[in-house]
Order: structure tokens, then sequence, then C-alpha cells
């Protein structure tokens, strides 16, 4: 057992057997140095302070003999684990460390570190027994507190929420920013792990992505979403790094967030205007390519126009001129032009020319949206048989019959331009069938309104062509060339619309004869 005693005569040998000066006992050693020594024995009980370690615990050795370290420590509620920690060091397991504070009989706190080691058999009747040194460490923990101080300055600096965590997983510390986030204190997150914070489908990922970056030590960069304090989900990107202890061993995780939730939601506004943008693209195209082909359509019909136009007008003129002609070398001759055909010839070319003229400005007044109807009331039956007793005279060799309803059929139209559409009905109908061919014409009553229909034996027209005769230009099909510029059904069938009715067609697939009807309301 160590005591502080006199010095004593007979001489100290060193572990060498060299004999120590007089004076210094093991005593007298343990006083000179400036660490603190204290010594147990087995049981825990103190059995020797040196004279660092009175001025510290502020007992002597004769004091404190018999007490046990835990008692001499100033210790509040609260404090369980340092007083756990003074219990480990007097008694054991050995060798052990332990850094806390101490408060001196002044009220100064100083910070020691402990170190504990039990003696070996060697020590002889000392075997068993512990010494613990304590080094006062006070400004290394101040400058290790300054340190941390102004590394917790630094972080909350920073305007991105910063974080650090504890290998099982556990919040350590943050920056301002992180808790703000969060809307926590620092102190309340502290010590916490994912599961107490977030719910937990976010925790169940934020947990995996922790332990593959622990098991694979280094980066880690992902993308994911985080509730905030104010109850919004948000997007954002973690980054974050493993970090070492002294030994070099991982000990914990720092990680940064980066809030791209603006960003993420400019991206997909930009992108959704891209894609307008794109079918915008597509639908501009497209109607450009419309009227690009329109536009050739035109042109092609505009072409086509005038190679009709002019054949057309050319063919009357042409018979015209030879009549004409004709009759001026009868008339150098001294000769009288009284032969009745050259007359009926010219009124022929020239009704022809008339006609030709008629349809092209009734198709510019289309064109121009100035055909006008001047409708009154009109007796369809009458119409019907003036009409038919004209082509009658026109065409005296073919067969045409009359069909007509009982009664007046009144109808509220412009009688010149009706007879003009059954006019040019009837005339297709001689011009595209045989000579022997019968042609009929029918007026009949239909739901509310009357159909005239001519009907002929001529060949059938197939269903894909029958739409296309009502436009500009588009002519009947035939084996012989028959005069006209292709405007009349398209006339005919805007005429009757600006009645109010409707113009068709309808023919036996496969079979002979087609079937032109027009459809007008009955006068009310």
């Amino acid at each position: 057992m160590l005591r502080r005693m006199a010095p004593s005569p007979a001489p100290s040998h060193d572990p060498a057997g060299s004999p120590l000066p007089a004076g210094l006992g093991p005593a007298v050693l343990l006083d000179a140095l400036q660490a603190l020594v204290v010594v147990v024995d087995p049981t825990g009980r103190l059995l020797h302070l040196n004279r660092r370690s009175e001025q510290v615990l502020g007992h002597s050795s004769p004091e404190v003999r018999g007490l046990r370290l835990e008692e001499l420590a100033r210790l509040t509620p609260g404090q369980e684990s340092e007083h756990a920690a003074l219990v480990r060091l007097a008694q054991g397991p050995h060798p052990a460390h332990h850094e806390g504070a101490w408060h001196t009989p002044e009220g100064e706190r100083v910070l020691l570190e402990w170190s504990a080691a039990s003696l070996g058999p060697e020590a002889g009747d000392a075997a068993g027994h512990v010494v613990l040194t304590g080094i006062e460490v006070t400004r290394r923990g101040q400058a290790l507190q300054q340190q941390v101080g102004f590394f917790q300055t630094l972080i909350d600096s920073i305007p991105n929420p910063i974080f650090h965590k504890t290998l099982d997983g556990r919040y350590q510390g943050c920056n301002r920013a992180f808790a703000d986030m969060l809307g926590l204190t620092r102190d309340a997150l502290v010590g916490k792990s994912v599961w107490d914070m977030y719910p937990p489908e976010l925790a169940a990922r934020y947990a995996a992505k922790d332990q593959e970056l622990f098991e694979h030590p280094g980066t880690q960069t992902y993308e994911s979403q985080m509730r905030f304090g104010t109850g919004e989900v948000r997007d954002v990107i973690f980054y974050k790094a493993t970090y070492a202890d002294t030994r070099g061993q991982v000990a914990g995780l720092v990680g940064i967030v980066l809030d791209i939730t603006d960003r993420k939601r400019a991206e997909a506004a930009l992108s959704r205007a891209r894609d307008e943008l794109e079918v915008r693209v597509r639908e501009r195209t497209a109607q450009l390519e419309k009227l690009k082909d329109a536009a050739e359509t035109a042109d092609r019909t505009k072409s086509e126009f005038l190679n009709i136009a002019a054949h057309e007008l050319r063919t009357p003129l042409t018979s015209l001129h030879l009549v004409l002609a004709q009759a001026r070398r009868h008339l150098d001759k001294g000769e009288p032009v009284s032969d009745v055909t050259l007359v009926s010839r010219m009124e022929r070319y020239t009704g022809r020319l008339n006609r030709l003229a008629g349809d092209l400005l009734d198709a510019s007044r289309l064109e121009r949206g100035q055909l006008h109807i001047r409708p009154r009331p009109v007796d369809l039956r009458a119409l019907v048989a003036d009409v038919a007793d004209d082509f009658r005279h026109q065409y005296p060799e073919r067969p045409l019959d009359v069909a007509l309803c009982e009664g007046v059929a009144w109808v509220s139209a412009d009688r010149d331009r009706v007879e003009q559409v059954l006019a040019n009905l009837l005339d297709n109908a001689m011009k595209y069938t045989p000579r022997e061919a019968r042609v009929s014409v029918r007026l009949a009553q239909w739901d509310g309104c009357f159909r005239l229909s001519v009907v002929d034996e001529g060949p059938g027209i197939p269903p894909e062509e029958q739409e296309r005769l009502f436009q500009r230009f588009q002519r009947l099909s035939s084996s012989v060339h028959q005069p006209g510029l292709g405007l009349g059904l398209y006339i005919s069938r805007e005429i009757i619309a600006r009645h109010g009715g409707t113009l068709g067609v309808f023919s036996t697939p496969g079979g002979p004869g087609i079937t032109f009807f027009f459809e007008l309301p009955r006068a009310r």
C-alpha cells in the first residue's frame, strides 16, 4: 500500500537494482508528477492520492481513504452515465479510459482524461490494486469546443440544409437550414432516427440508402422526396458521404439536401411547353401541307379549267365562224342568205356560247357569295311540264316520260334557277345515254317536301365517283366526248342548297341506270 510518509533512511532501489538517492521514495515521486495519480484497492476503495490529485479533487489522502472515486465527484441528477463511467474506472474491466468534467473546490470546471490499469502479480502484495492516472485536458477541451462552435457557426452560415449521423443512423447534428426545413430545433433532432422523423415509406428509403452507404463507404447521390415542416412533400437531391474516426473506421455520414422542386416544376413546364410546341408545329405543318396541296390543286384546277374553257369556247366559236364564212360567200356572190339551216346552226352555237358564259358567271358568283335567290310561289308541276316540253322540241327523237304528283306542288323558289337545275339534269341525261335510251322525269311528294327525279337508262356510276361529280370542273365519264365545263352539277347543288333543299344521286351497283334528284320544302 502506498501512502505519504517521511523519507526512509533505508536506501531505495530502481528496477535495475541501483540505489535511489535519499528522499526519493515512491510517494515523493508520485507527488512530483503533474498528472493526477489515484490508487484504489481491489474492491474499488481509495488508498492514496498524489499531491496534484489532492489539489484538483479537493481532499487529502487520509480524508478519502476507504471512499470510492464516484463519491468524491460532485455529480448532479441526470449524470448517471458519468457515475457509471467512474465506477468502471475503479472496478474494471481494465485497462479503462474515460473523459469527463470535474469541479474543483473553487468551483472551477476542469476536463480530465482518465486511464486505469490494474497491477499484476509482479507487484507482490499490491497485486490487484488499480492505479488511475488523470491528465487535465481542459484547454484541449476548450479548444475542441471552440472548434466545434466554429464548425457549427460555419455550417449554419451555409444556406443548404446539412446534417450528420452516427453509424447507427441517428442524427448527431445539423445546421440551422436543416432544422428550419424540418420545423424543429437542433436539440429536438439530435439522437433521433429517420423512423422517428418521417412517414414509413420515406423512412424505409432513407434507412436503406444510409445502410447502402455504410456498406460501401464513399459518396452517394440520389433523388428522393422529403416532407418539410410545413407538411409539403418536395423533391430533393441528397449528397452524402461517410466520415472516419481517428482509427480510420467509418464513424458516420454527413449529408447535404438540395431542394429541386422548383427546378423539377420548371423542367415539367418546359417539357409541356415543348410538347405543346411540337403539337402546334405538327398541326401548323399539316395546315401548311393542306394549304400547299390546296394551292397546287387550285393551280391544276385553274390550268384544267383554262384548257377546258378554251376548248369548249373555241368549238362553238369555230363552228360559228364557219357558218358566218359560208354566209359571207353567199353575200359575196350576191346571193341572199335565206338558208334556214344556217340560221338554225348560228342560233345553236350562240346558245351554247351563252350557256357556257352563264355557267362561268354563276361559278364566279358562287365563289364570291353573290349568287342571289329571289324566291316566290312556284308550282313545280307547271315548271316540270314547261321544261319537258322544251326538251321534247330540242330532242324530238328521244323518249321522255313525265310522271307528276296529283294536285298543285307549291314551293317557295326562284323559278329561273330551279328551271336551270332541272334543265341541267335533263341535258346530262340526254348527252350521256344512248339515243334509244328512255329518260324519265318524276315529281312526287316526299316527307314534307317535293322530290323531283331525273332517271335514265345509261351506264351506272361507281359509288366512289358519285360525290366527285358535284365538284367544280368534274364531268361524267363517257366514251364519247361531251361538251361542257364540268360546272353544271356543282352550280345545281349550290342553287338547291340555297333553297334549303338537297341534290343527290344514286345508281344501281353493277347495273344500268342512274337517278339524279333534288328535294325542295313545301311552301307554307
